[in-house]
């Protein structure tokens, strides 16, 4: 259940090729779970990244393949969206067992 919701700006290339498919190899992870949404920002202020995302994971995944796989997607943001790494942003968020509900049941893992 790794899921990504990502905010990109207008300076943002348009994307080219399997963003999913990209994460999957450059995180080391099965992409048969993972979702990524776009959405384009109307207003950035503050510090500015021209790709913003956060990263929605269960707590089951160990350490070290949160690090892969937050890793992975700033990788694929970059390459997807011809950002140079220092403009994409990634906050990653570890959700609790009960705190997914899916077809209409609460995920428990």
């Amino acid at each position: 259940m790794p899921i990504a919701n990502c905010l990109i700006t207008s300076e943002c290339a348009e994307g080219a090729g399997d963003l999913i498919e990209m994460w999957s190899k450059e995180s080391g992870q099965s992409a048969a779970q993972m979702t990524i949404n776009i959405m384009t920002s109307s207003e950035q202020l503050g510090k500015k990244y021209n790709v913003m995302a956060t990263l929605y994971l269960p707590t089951l995944w160990s350490g070290s393949s949160v690090s892969s796989l937050q890793q992975g997607l700033a990788n694929a943001l970059a390459r997807y969206f011809k950002q140079a790494i220092d403009q994409v942003h990634i906050i990653t968020v570890l959700v609790e067992p009960g705190m997914v509900v899916e077809a209409g049941k609460e995920q428990v893992w």
